[in-house]
């Protein structure tokens, strides 16, 4: 059964929450699409005026965090 996961992105002090999220079949799957996302959002551009280190947060719908990725 499909579960919906939350990308957000954080600084440490501001956090910038993904209210949408994406629905995936398991955590795998929603590790494979934050990988992406972060690339994505690389590729785009958006990335570039962050300053300091912001991280990637995958959290579940109950707010558990399934895992950080470091956005160098």
């Amino acid at each position: 059964m499909a579960q919906r996961f939350y990308f957000d992105l954080t600084d440490g002090n501001t956090i910038i929450r993904d209210e949408e999220g994406v629905e995936v079949d398991d955590a795998q799957a929603a590790l494979e699409q934050a990988e992406a996302a972060v690339q994505e959002m690389r590729a785009d551009g958006e990335l570039a005026g962050l300053r300091g280190s912001w991280k990637l947060l995958v959290r579940m719908s109950t707010d558990t965090v399934l895992t950080v990725i470091t956005i160098p």
